[in-house]
């Protein structure tokens, strides 16, 4: 009897240095793994890219779904997720309907994510982003999960001279805008 070979592989998975209590290596001995560990870091790449929480979500699973056919060959998971999920939500925007009632066996007939509630200082900072230019907001998004401007640069294309200076505008960019909306509620 042949046996059979799982497609996942066990690979060292770089843990975010801004995450309380990651090592600084996340071993993983299946793709499962990195899904508990990434899909929710992955969402919330993607919301402060622009996507709804629906868009997200929805990017992120599809991105892992491409995953599980290419494992073997995907050097840096977490960086390839996030451009692979970008893609994803690039290519499906517009084609989308709300969903109306995803989950109808829940109590009222609602979808949790309707109840998912920011914080009122992540939702300022959501709604700041929002304003960027879409190449900072996107290299902002890979900074808040951690990358360095090396490795942002290296996925993204880009020079790293130019990320840096994306990462620079767009924090003098946010930095305003959350200044004067503070001065703003004051008065």
């Amino acid at each position: 009897m042949a046996e059979s070979v799982s497609p996942v592989a066990r690979k060292t998975v770089q843990a975010p240095s801004h995450i309380k209590g990651a090592s600084p290596a996340l071993t993983t001995s299946s793709l499962e793994d990195l899904y508990r560990v990434e899909m929710p870091q992955l969402t919330r790449f993607l919301v402060r890219v622009g996507a709804t929480p629906y868009e997200a979500a929805d990017a992120a699973h599809e991105a892992f779904t491409v995953a599980i056919e290419k494992w073997d060959s995907i050097r840096n998971p977490r960086a390839w997720l996030r451009k692979v999920a970008h893609r994803c939500y690039l290519r499906q925007t517009g084609q989308r309907d709300a969903p109306y009632d995803p989950l109808p066996d829940r109590p009222g007939g609602t979808c949790p994510i309707a109840h998912v509630t920011l914080k009122e200082g992540n939702q300022r900072v959501l709604n700041a982003l929002a304003q960027l230019p879409p190449l900072q907001r996107h290299v902002m998004a890979w900074a808040q999960d951690g990358f360095t401007d090396r490795e942002i640069a290296q996925a993204l294309d880009m020079q790293e001279a130019a990320v840096r200076k994306n990462r620079s505008r767009a924090r003098l960019r946010l930095q305003q805008t959350l200044v004067e909306e503070a001065g703003g509620r004051d008065e």
